[in-house]
C-alpha cells in the first residue's frame, strides 16, 4: 500500500519545493544533451561550427528562464497551511497586544475563546502547532491524526515549562500562540515519554535537537506553539 508524501510528513511547501527542484534538473540535463548532439553534429561537418558550445548553453537556458524563475518562487510565495483545521471557524483576532512573563515566555492570543478558562492544576486537551522562530514548520497535532495533546497544567512532567506558563489564561476554543525560550522547552529531551508535546518521527524530533544543541544560546532564538484548547477538566 503507497501512503502519500503529505502522511510521512512532506507538507505541500516541500511537494512544491521537490517538484520544483524536479523540473530544474530537468531542464539542466535536456539543455546538456541539446548542446552535446550539437556539438557532434557541428563537428562532424565539413564547414566549422557556426555556434559555440558557451553560447548554445546561454541561448538554451534563456529559453527556460521563466519556467526556472518561477519554479524558484512559487516556494517562497507560499506559507505552510500544517494543521489548517485548528484554525477554521474562529472569530476575529482581539486587539490585545503579544504578553511577556518575566520568565521570557510570550503569549498572543491569536483567537479569543468563549468556553473554561485554563488555570494551574486543570487537566487540558489541546491541539497544536509547533514551528521555529524563523517560522520553519516543524510538526502538528493534525499530521498526527489530529490526536489532542493532554496534560495537567502546572505539572513538569506532562507538558514542556514554556507551555505550562503561556498557556493559563486562556479559554476553551481560543487560539494562543506562545513563544518559548529554548530553556524552557525541550531541556530534556524529544524521547516520546519526555515533557511535551513532543513531534513525532526521526525528522521532526533531529530538527528539535538541532535547536537545543546548536542554537540555544543564540539570541533571539525560541520555540513557536500555536494551541488551541479543546476541553479543560
Amino acid at each position: 500500500r503507497v501512503r502519500s508524501l503529505t502522511m510521512v510528513g512532506m507538507g505541500p511547501t516541500s511537494l512544491i519545493f521537490l517538484k520544483s527542484t524536479t523540473l530544474l534538473l530537468t531542464i539542466i540535463t535536456f539543455t546538456s544533451c541539446h548542446v552535446d548532439a550539437l556539438s557532434i553534429r557541428s563537428s562532424s561537418a565539413s564547414s566549422p561550427p557556426s555556434v559555440s558550445r558557451s553560447e548554445a548553453i546561454r541561448q538554451m537556458t534563456s529559453l527556460f528562464a521563466p519556467a526556472s524563475l518561477l519554479s524558484a518562487t512559487i516556494p517562497l510565495l507560499l506559507k505552510p497551511n500544517a494543521a489548517h483545521a485548528m484554525y477554521e471557524n474562529s472569530p476575529n483576532r482581539p486587539d490585545s497586544g503579544p504578553v511577556k512573563l518575566p520568565s521570557g515566555v510570550t503569549y498572543e492570543d491569536l483567537r479569543p475563546g468563549t468556553g473554561d478558562v485554563v488555570s494551574e492544576g486543570k487537566r487540558v486537551n489541546i491541539q497544536w502547532v509547533l514551528k521555529r522562530s524563523n517560522g520553519y514548520y516543524v510538526d502538528s497535532s493534525e499530521r498526527n491524526d489530529g490526536v489532542p495533546f493532554i496534560f495537567t497544567v502546572g505539572d513538569p512532567k506532562g507538558a514542556i515549562a514554556g507551555l505550562n506558563e503561556g498557556i493559563q489564561g486562556m479559554s476553551v476554543g481560543g487560539i494562543r500562540r506562545i513563544i518559548i525560550p529554548p530553556g524552557l522547552s525541550y531541556v530534556e529531551g524529544v524521547e516520546d515519554d519526555k515533557p511535551g508535546p513532543v513531534p513525532e518521527g526521526f525528522g521532526p524530533k533531529q530538527r528539535m535537537r538541532r535547536v537545543m544543541t546548536l542554537l540555544k544560546d543564540v539570541p533571539g532564538e525560541s520555540i513557536l506553539l500555536d494551541v488551541k484548547a479543546t476541553r479543560v477538566q
